[in-house]
């Protein structure tokens, strides 16, 4: 249910400083930290000895100390000493996970280490690009990283889960374009003549009837970029302000997964009391999304290969997606067999 070879979202780049930080990763423990000169380490977050959480030990200089019986490991995963004798026993040493700092960023990659191929980060300049101003946050959801994809691609679920904040019933009434474009899903939504949701009032400036889009460009494993605008009904793009979305779900577990997201607007760029209005409205939208997502897995149950018996017009861009991530899967799991042979 996982594809491995490929950069994943592992924390923001503010999270991880000198200290040990430990996170769950496709169900893997992994421990990260900064060394003195700044570079993010990825170590499997289990000690060779007695497997005690490597996390639960400390740093010394830029070496991890296991809180157990003091054994020591360098930022490269190889043991440094064992107190109390002079040499070092077979197998003493760590897992490490190749690690790239972009975009605010830590990414990491959980497969085959060889094929970790910097260029392939994915491009979320608006993180930091000065024609941009971002917001950020971060949910941890009891749900199907899968889910959360379902749920980005089909945003009809605005008009009756995000009435408070960015929805109404123009969302929903709206047909949706869904296919696929060099190895992504573009679901795209374009409502004529509508009435401004709360969100829009405020965080764009419009109370009058508006046009509005959004685009979800979907790549698996799990990275969701929407592109949005509105602009007054009638009037053409160039009065559009536009926002993007940006969405990075990680799983933790088959059923739990790391939530990264971020808004960028590209106007009103140094207005601080707008960015904490959107900050805060986001926030409390995904507070909504999480309560949903989390009910329906509960509803599912522990099963990760669940099939859904009905499908509406709106389940086109999730069933494209399923697809799109699954060939993936199968393909990288084809390639490994070939590889072993």
């Amino acid at each position: 249910m996982w594809l491995r070879d490929c950069w994943q979202a592992a924390a923001y780049s503010s999270e991880i400083e000198h200290a040990l930080f430990p996170r769950r990763l496709l169900d893997e423990p992994v421990v990260f930290y900064r060394t003195s000169a700044g570079a993010v380490v990825a170590l499997a977050d289990r000690c060779a000895h007695r497997a005690l959480p490597l996390s639960l030990g400390r740093l010394r200089g830029d070496d991890v100390q296991c809180g157990y019986h003091g054994m020591c490991f360098g930022a490269d995963g190889q043991g440094r000493f064992v107190p109390g004798q002079d040499s070092l026993p077979n197998g003493a040493h760590v897992k490490t996970y190749p690690v790239v700092e972009k975009h605010k960023m830590v990414w990491i990659w959980m497969g085959d280490p060889a094929r970790a191929d910097e260029s392939l980060v994915p491009d979320i300049h608006y993180f930091d690009d000065p024609g941009w101003a971002p917001v950020f946050g971060y949910h941890r959801i009891d749900a199907d990283y899968r889910l959360l994809n379902d749920n980005l691609l089909d945003l009809s679920h605005e008009s009756f889960v995000h009435v408070e904040t960015i929805g109404n019933s123009y969302v929903a009434d709206s047909p949706v374009v869904a296919r696929i474009v060099d190895g992504t899903v573009r679901a795209h939504r374009f409502m004529q003549n509508c009435d401004p949701p709360p969100f829009y009032v405020r965080a764009a400036g419009f109370e009058e009837k508006i046009d509005r889009w959004h685009t979800t460009i979907y790549t698996p494993p799990g990275l969701c970029v929407i592109e949005n605008g509105s602009m007054p009904a009638g009037a053409d793009k160039s009065f559009a302000r536009e926002r993007r979305v940006i969405n990075m779900m990680t799983p933790e577990t088959a059923t739990s997964t790391h939530y990264f997201w971020g808004t960028a607007r590209s106007y009103d760029l140094d207005n601080a009391e707008l960015d904490e209005y959107i900050r805060s409205q986001t926030h409390t939208t995904f507070d909504q999304d999480k309560v949903i997502l989390e009910a329906q897995q509960r509803s599912l149950g522990p099963d990760p290969e669940y099939a859904f018996p009905v499908a509406i017009k709106v389940d086109s861009g999730p069933i494209l997606g399923r697809r799109l991530l699954a060939a993936a899967i199968e393909a990288e799991q084809n390639a490994s067999q070939l590889a072993s042979v």
